[in-house]
């Protein structure tokens, strides 16, 4: 586990952003172009908030799993794992280690990225290198089961859920450690690296987890 309970300051899973949904976080397209400071175009996450259906639909899918799967799920746990994930996944892009990578994210996911990296500014590149102490808020952005006839459960690899989480990691020590999320949008977003990562697993029987899609974005 990562060693960040000081950098994850509870944010209800049940806030989501309306900047993007699941669905297009899994279809982004890899960008070529030179002296990017993003990976991907979209989805470029960094603002929770409380729309009525994707609390309720966060909120469903989250008891399904816990109820069906894994008793002992807690937010906490699954964000401290996510930005294990995160941390590692950065450092794999930054130094292009793709084959340790696939042992972390799916195939399409690490193509995606092997052509993204071509293009990447040097300012971003260094802070893919970031500490795990420097991660210093991450929220529960949506939790989506997805398949196909959901509710047979009896069926083999026809379910799986995703969790996308958002974490904002500073790259400088002028950002104080207890800052606000408009702080790390506004007033520090000059020193802030923001990522948004989606896990998934299959739920029948159950799988690994894995990276199905991730971006790392300077806000500028």
């Amino acid at each position: 586990m990562l060693k960040c309970s000081h950098a994850i300051r509870r944010i209800s899973p049940r806030n989501l952003c309306t900047a993007s949904t699941s669905a297009e976080i899994a279809n982004a397209v890899p960008l070529i172009s030179n002296n990017r400071s993003y990976v991907f175009d979209t989805p470029q996450v960094s603002v929770p908030t409380f729309e009525l259906s994707r609390r309720v639909g966060n909120l469903f899918a989250q008891s399904f799993y816990t109820l069906c799967y894994e008793k002992s799920f807690t937010v906490e746990s699954l964000v401290h794992g996510a930005n294990k994930g995160i941390h590692s996944l950065s450092h794999f892009l930054a130094d292009e280690k793709w084959d340790q990578m696939e042992n972390l994210a799916v195939k399409d996911a690490v193509e995606n990225m092997r052509e993204a990296r071509k293009g990447l500014s040097k300012q971003l590149e260094n802070a893919l290198r970031f500490s795990p102490d420097d991660i210093l808020l991450s929220f529960l952005h949506s939790t989506v089961i997805s398949g196909r006839d959901v509710l047979k459960l009896s069926s083999s690899r026809n379910i799986g859920i995703y969790f996308t989480v958002v974490s904002f990691v500073r790259l400088s020590e002028k950002v104080p450690e207890n800052a606000s999320i408009g702080e790390l949008s506004g007033k520090y977003k000059s020193d802030v690296l923001v990522c948004n990562a989606t896990f998934s697993r299959v739920l029948n029987p159950l799988g690994v987890w894995k990276v199905t899609n991730a971006n790392f974005f300077l806000q500028n």
